[in-house]
């Protein structure tokens, strides 16, 4: 059994490592606010997941206990900030420790950036200025493109957590039947944060005029801290005409809105608006990366899943595929989701813009007839989503072991 590390407890539990406040009380802003503010290391959930499924785990303070066998110092990072080395913010007892390899760090980024654009660089010169060996780091990731590739560890992060956060709830409240009736809306659409490429895509589904039959939002919210890597509209324009036009005409008409929730409430994965699921036909679920190399997928995607909707993803290659790795089943029985295997971004977007154009213009009735069709597969992915999982969680820790 692998043992977790950690330098401090206080009355409440473990604190997370790299913190040096132990009067935070858990679930209190100050407690949120932790993954805001540098170090950006806050509670390490996955041992919450192992609760859950009955998975055994035990922890040790690290300079005041004894530990034997394999051994881990869980980094939970929030946001991957460069800038910091994050050995530095170690206690100086526990770096020594890190320095004679008496245990290992696990950075756990349960984000699915592509790590050759400033992660592994910050890792390599961390380590080399410690004099730490890059044997002693593993890095739990949510990129399935490496999936197998030490350092990393591949854990589908956002698929754990969603289902956590709603079991947990005292008053589930996600759809528990298939709406087989005529539904008012043919799409929900809903984008909270501004990217290049979703106002490429929301220019144009608002052009074609397929957000009147949808509970489309794009609320156009800017991220404080945000990859450039992705924010390059040039080779948007380079390949489709008129852009500049299209893009200032979706502007101008921003934000849009399909409900009365604040901006927090949309980053709250708590939250679920039934009427988006069971009164809408499809899901449009425009993810978190388009152009980058990795294959991630977030509680945006596990959102219609678990509310017994189908879906198309507008992201990154090979997310349908991640899907069926997971063991959960698509739609390609009734549309196409060619644009799954297609590399080049703006030929995919061409792609499941299509999809989503003949979605648009199909009649209610075919749609209810498509919803009988897909009534199995849908309450079989809400089943499999709400399954246990200590399969994938045992997994996870059977690739830590050494």
């Amino acid at each position: 059994m692998i043992t977790w590390l950690f330098d401090q407890r206080n009355r409440w539990g473990y604190v997370p490592n790299l913190v040096e406040r132990t009067d935070i009380k858990p679930g209190s802003k100050e407690w949120w606010d932790l993954a805001l503010v540098p170090p950006f290391s806050y509670e390490f959930r996955f041992l919450r997941y192992c609760g859950m499924e009955g998975v055994k785990w035990q922890a040790k303070l690290i300079n005041d206990e004894i530990w034997s066998g394999p051994a881990y110092y869980p980094i939970k990072l929030n946001f991957w900030a460069p800038e910091l080395d994050y050995f530095e913010f170690m206690p100086a007892q526990t770096l020594h420790k890190l320095k004679q390899g008496l245990f290992k760090v696990l950075f756990y980024y349960d984000e699915g950036d592509d790590p050759t654009i400033d992660l592994l660089p910050h890792v390599r010169s961390m380590i080399k200025k410690h004099g730490i060996s890059i044997s002693n780091i593993r890095i739990a990731t949510a990129n399935w493109n490496l999936d197998g590739k030490p350092p990393f560890v591949y854990i589908a992060d956002d698929e754990l957590y969603y289902r956590y956060l709603h079991l947990m709830r005292k008053h589930p409240d996600w759809v528990q039947e298939v709406n087989l009736n005529r539904r008012d809306k043919i799409t929900t659409c809903l984008t909270r944060a501004d990217k290049s490429w979703r106002r490429v895509f929301g220019s144009i589904f608002t052009e074609l005029g397929m957000h009147e039959s949808s509970y489309y939002s794009y609320n156009n919210y800017q991220y404080e801290m945000y990859a450039v890597d992705e924010d390059d509209i040039k080779p948007w324009a380079n390949t489709i005409m008129g852009l500049e036009e299209k893009l200032l005409s979706f502007e101008l008409q921003l934000p849009y809105t399909c409900d009365e929730l604040s901006d927090a409430e949309h980053n709250n994965h708590g939250i679920i608006i039934p009427e988006h699921h069971n009164n809408a036909y499809w899901n449009i679920v425009v993810e978190t990366h388009f152009d980058q190399h990795t294959v991630f997928l977030t509680e945006k995607t596990f959102k219609p899943i678990l509310n017994l909707q189908p879906f198309v993803i507008v992201g990154n290659p090979r997310s349908i595929a991640l899907l069926k790795h997971l063991g959960y089943k698509t739609f390609d029985n009734v549309i196409s989701e060619d644009y799954d295997a297609i590399q080049n971004p703006q030929e995919r977007m061409e792609a499941v813009l299509k999809t989503c154009y003949v979605l648009h213009n199909s009649s209610h009735n075919k749609h209810m007839q498509i919803q009988k069709q897909l009534k199995d597969i849908v309450e079989y992915n809400q089943r499999h989503f709400l399954a246990p999982k200590a399969g994938r969680i045992k997994n996870f820790l059977s690739q830590l072991e050494y």
